[in-house]
């Protein structure tokens, strides 16, 4: 069940260098929502910005709903502004979720990187998972531990400047990871991302014929799939990203 809501925010706040937490209480927007699922929002009560901003699910406790979010344009300039008792109107939960319940004895590993870590650690905080790989340009990004109390995933970090954990791309991580597992198909990869980052750990995983999925985070407009604008390339032709994904198997995608 899909709803349009007007909520009011409890919380908003800055959790390191680079990322804010928005929480806001919403029965209807908390019930049945799995990870990999995202929220639309509209930052203003008139047509400025016009668009709503997609946010993936972080996190949701009870009836108490939070989104993690980095300021990467006007829209979530706009959000930072936002105070305790200021209200939002949020569609959702929208999309298809990442796979929680595998068969068999699989090793699941989550890769993560930008404004593709919330939904993995909430898949991380709702199933067993083995590893929770984090991709970072620099140490400013890094997630205070508190964030990863529900987490019960061996976490490691990479930086692209070496300031914190494993220096490089997350994918020097999990080729550790692979070359060390006695058979490779065992693994399931879920990744969310930059794209560049996805088609990597795509490609890497297509070496050892490992399966997983990735969440294609589209420009989604309306949220729906009646504007269009969220279109992933996959083997049997576009589909959008906002109805038929944002997760996708790999077999899939259509990727570099």
């Amino acid at each position: 069940m899909m709803y349009d809501e007007l909520v009011a925010i409890t919380e908003n706040r800055k959790v390191n260098q680079d990322y804010w937490k928005l929480s806001f209480h919403s029965p209807k927007l908390a019930q049945g929502v799995r990870a990999g699922q995202f929220i639309n929002v509209q930052l203003e009560k008139n047509s400025d910005p016009f668009l709503r901003r997609p946010f993936s699910y972080y996190r949701v406790v009870g009836n108490q709903v939070e989104i993690l979010y980095e300021i990467l344009g006007r829209g979530t300039q706009l959000l930072t502004y936002k105070q305790k008792g200021d209200q939002l109107k949020v569609l959702g939960p929208l999309g298809k979720p990442f796979t929680a319940k595998m068969g068999g004895a699989r090793k699941r590993i989550l890769v993560a990187g930008g404004v593709g870590v919330p939904p993995l650690v909430f898949l991380a905080e709702q199933t067993a998972v083995d590893y929770l790989l984090i991709g970072c340009k620099s140490k400013g990004e890094v997630l205070p531990k508190k964030e990863f109390a529900r987490v019960k995933a061996k976490v490691m970090y990479t930086t692209e400047d070496s300031s914190y954990g494993t220096k490089g791309f997350v994918t020097v991580l999990l080729r550790e990871i692979i070359d060390r597992e006695k058979n490779p198909k065992s693994i399931f990869i879920q990744t969310c991302g930059p794209h560049a980052m996805m088609n990597a750990v795509m490609k890497l995983a297509s070496e050892f014929g490992i399966e997983g999925e990735a969440s294609i985070d589209e420009r989604m407009a309306c949220g729906v799939g009646a504007c269009l604008g969220c279109m992933v390339k996959t083997r049997d032709g576009y589909k959008t990203s906002c109805i038929e994904g944002p997760v996708f198997q790999f077999g899939e995608l259509v990727h570099d």
